[in-house]
C-alpha cells in the first residue's frame, strides 16, 4: 500500500481540487489543499481504514500507469499525481486524457474524502435509449456504460457491440447529459417511432422519460443523433438516422414558417409544403392581393394539428420555394 499521495485535478475556470494523503496500517490522514474555487482550512484529518480500502488502492495498480496522458483538446481538465510507497515512486500527469481505471481511482478518493466530491453525483454514468414502433418493424436498444466502456446496440435480429476508449465513453455520455438535461419536450400526439430514455447517475438516481422521436417533439434531435452517430459511424441504425426524425405531412402536421422581409422586423406566417426548409433560409413568398413574388427570411418553423393553427388554414398563403437569385447582402 502506498504511503504518500499528492493529487490535484481541475482547471483555471472551475478551480483545482488538491489533497495530500498519508497512509498507515489502520489510519489515513489527509489534508485538503484546494477544493475548487472555495477557500479551505488546511487542517489534517485522520480517518480509520480497513483492509478493504487498502486492497482497493492496491488493485488500481497505479505504478503501472503511464507517466503522461495527453488528449486532443488544448483546454479542459488537467491532473497530476504522485504516489510513494517506500522507495517506489510514481509521478504522472494528464491533460484531457486518463488511465483506464481513472474513475475507480476517483471513486476511491470520494469514499475516503466525501466532502471533496471528485465525481459529481449527478454525472450520467450510463444511458439507455430504446426506439420502437407499434408494428415492431423498428426496435433498437442502445446502451453505454461508463464502467464497461461499451456501446451495445440490440436490434430486432442482431446485437452489435463496440469497445470505446475512456474518452469516447466520456464524450458520448457528456453529449447525452447535455442534450437530455436541457431538453424541453414539446407536447404532441403519440406519433411513432417513440424513444424511451433512462439516465443512470453516479449517485444512484435515475431519470426516465419517453417522447415521439422527431424534431418537433425533441428540438435539435437531428444534431444530437449526428453527434452520437460519430461514435459508431459504420453502424446502420434508425436511432442515428436524421431522415427518420423529420415530421412530414404523412404525420398530418401542418408546417408553418414565420418570415421577415428585408428592412422589416415584423414576422408573417406562411405555410410550407417542403419539410426541408430551415431557419435562416431565403424563400420566395406571395404578397398582397396580386400575390407579387417577394423574398423573405425564415425566422421560425412550427408544426401544428389543424385545430392548433394560429390562423385559419384558408387565410395562410404558401411559400413558393427557395429563392434562387443572388443572396441578399447584409440581410
Amino acid at each position: 500500500m502506498g504511503n504518500q499521495i499528492k493529487f490535484s485535478v481541475g482547471n483555471t475556470q472551475r478551480g483545482y481540487k488538491s489533497v495530500e494523503i498519508s497512509l498507515g496500517d489502520t489510519k489515513i490522514e489527509y489534508k485538503i489543499l484546494r477544493n475548487g474555487l472555495n477557500p479551505v482550512k488546511k487542517n489534517s484529518v485522520a480517518v480509520n481504514v480497513d483492509k478493504n480500502s487498502s486492497d482497493a488502492l492496491d488493485s488500481l495498480n497505479i505504478f503501472a500507469w503511464e507517466k503522461n496522458y495527453v488528449g486532443d483538446k488544448i483546454s479542459g481538465e488537467q491532473w497530476s499525481l504522485t504516489l510513494q510507497n517506500g522507495e517506489k515512486i510514481y509521478r504522472g500527469r494528464g491533460s484531457n486524457a486518463y488511465p483506464d481505471n481513472w474513475d475507480d481511482f476517483l471513486d476511491w478518493l470520494d469514499v475516503l474524502i466525501p466532502e471533496m466530491k471528485f465525481i459529481d453525483g449527478k454525472r450520467v454514468d450510463a444511458v439507455e435509449m430504446s426506439l420502437s414502433r407499434a408494428d415492431d418493424e423498428i426496435f433498437e436498444d442502445l446502451t453505454v456504460n461508463r464502467r464497461e466502456n461499451l456501446l451495445t446496440l440490440e436490434k430486432n435480429s442482431s446485437t452489435h457491440t463496440y469497445h470505446l476508449s475512456i474518452d469516447e465513453t466520456k464524450n458520448f455520455l457528456d453529449v447525452c447529459q447535455k442534450y437530455f438535461e436541457n431538453l424541453e419536450v414539446n407536447a404532441a400526439e403519440d406519433y411513432i417511432p417513440k424513444i424511451f430514455v433512462k439516465l443512470q447517475r453516479h449517485d444512484g438516481s435515475t431519470t426516465d422519460f419517453s417522447a415521439p422521436y422527431n424534431d418537433f417533439s425533441m428540438p435539435d434531435v437531428t444534431k444530437f443523433s449526428e453527434d452520437i452517430h460519430a461514435f459508431a459511424s459504420d453502424l446502420s441504425a434508425e436511432i442515428f438516422s436524421p431522415e427518420a426524425l423529420h415530421i412530414t405531412n404523412d404525420a398530418e402536421k401542418f408546417i408553418l414558417c414565420k418570415v421577415q422581409f428585408k428592412g422589416n422586423y415584423k414576422s408573417y406566417t406562411y405555410r410550407a409544403e417542403d419539410e426541408t426548409f430551415a431557419v435562416g433560409e431565403i424563400v420566395d413568398v406571395p404578397v398582397g392581393r396580386n400575390n407579387d413574388v417577394t423574398q423573405a427570411k425564415i425566422v421560425d418553423i412550427g408544426y401544428f394539428d389543424e385545430d392548433e393553427l394560429p390562423i385559419p388554414l384558408d387565410r395562410i398563403k404558401t411559400i413558393i420555394g427557395r429563392h434562387t437569385g443572388n443572396a441578399w447582402d447584409n440581410y
